[in-house]
């Protein structure tokens, strides 16, 4: 019980510093940010912004649909219950999904499953009836889970889930089996998963901890669908503070300590054969996620200066680069629809008393 207290205290104070750095900002410090010249140029593959759209009093989770997508309307999001809002149908009043206190709503690629958790519990629950089955995430009384951890779906045979202790991976019938038993006091901060593109029972799960150390992991599942690891993990990277694997394992996107007080982003080959390439700098670099089809990469970079600051969105096959927002969310995950035509970006400032929740939405062309 005092270890997962301990991590829910890291997951909170590591928020708060965050926060701080945000709030402190006033032009000391730091240096500019550097939008890189992309690895390919092409005269076609523009990031073109059709359109942005303001939802005052709502903070996106998920997107359920590439029109629809889920959310709250209460600040105290874990103690709310979670409503689907229509993009489409604006003027329609959110329905209510059946849901409360959840700090993470993460849907199946099929989509047919969400997998939803806060700080203590998880659980699948089936879209279509709302049917709900418990994740086994406790050592007897307590639970076990590191709730700061989003996790990831292996294709649709699984979750992968961090706890204190090991790297897990939960079957949709709320059993849980053990891939990677962590080394004495590490904690995961994220972890990500791809199957192999050539073989469904083969999998890679990787996992960033609280050192910045990535670290990759295969494994596969057997005839009975049970997960188990092929080898023990390898160290990929040092001083990594984020990271997001491409749709189909070919590149990985990762946010480096690259100075003090800068960081890149930078894109590597997950086969290790490639060079890696830089494609921006600056202060901060957070909340790297590609599209589902792998064709953009979305990164938020903060600048102590001034000028800089924003969420990017890069084609990945032309490096061509947009700015989309002037105010870099640090705080919140962003997250794409389905069909990679719209960017999500919640936004809470936890620091004013009464305050308003808000999510942008971008499309693109």
């Amino acid at each position: 019980m005092k270890r997962w207290l301990w991590h829910r205290h890291i997951g909170i104070a590591a928020l708060t510093v965050v926060i701080a750095i945000m709030a402190g900002c006033s032009g000391h410090g730091g240096g500019s940010v550097t939008v890189k010249n992309p690895p390919i140029r092409e005269s076609a593959g523009k990031v073109e912004l059709e359109r942005i759209d303001r939802l005052d009093d709502l903070y996106g989770l998920a997107w359920l649909s590439a029109d629809e997508m889920i959310g709250t309307g209460k600040p105290k999001w874990m103690e709310a219950e979670l409503t689907v809002h229509s993009l489409v149908k604006a003027k329609d009043p959110d329905r209510p999904l059946g849901i409360e206190h959840a700090l993470t709503v993460n849907p199946s690629p099929d989509p047919y499953m969400l997998f939803v958790s806060n700080m203590m519990d998880a659980s699948f629950v089936r879209i279509q009836d709302g049917l709900k089955t418990g994740i086994q995430v406790n050592d007897g009384a307590y639970s076990i889970l590191n709730g700061n951890v989003r996790g990831a779906w292996i294709g649709n045979r699984g979750y992968l889930l961090a706890t204190v202790y090991e790297l897990i991976v939960a079957g949709l019938d709320g059993g849980i089996t053990s891939i990677h038993k962590l080394k004495q006091d590490e904690v995961v901060v994220k972890a990500e998963a791809v199957l192999d593109p050539s073989n469904a029972d083969k999998f890679t799960a990787y996992y960033l901890n609280q050192d910045g150390e990535l670290y990759r992991l295969d494994a596969s599942f057997d005839a009975s669908n049970k997960p188990k690891a092929s080898a023990e993990p390898i160290l990929i990277r040092k001083k990594v503070a984020d990271f997001s694997i491409a749709p189909g394992g070919g590149m990985l996107a990762i946010a480096e300590e690259s100075g003090d007080n800068r960081n890149s982003v930078i894109l590597q080959p997950m086969n290790d054969k490639g060079q890696a390439t830089t494609i921006a700098e600056g202060s901060l670099a957070r909340q790297i996620v590609w599209s589902p089809d792998g064709s953009r990469l979305a990164y938020a970079l903060f600048n102590l200066e001034r000028g800089g600051s924003g969420l990017y969105v890069m084609d990945a096959k032309t490096g061509h680069t947009t700015l989309v927002s002037l105010y870099p969310n640090l705080q919140s995950l962003l997250a794409w629809s389905p069909d990679g035509t719209r960017l999500m970006n919640p936004e809470m400032n936890l620091t004013a008393t009464g305050a308003k929740l808000l999510t942008e939405i971008y499309t693109f062309k």
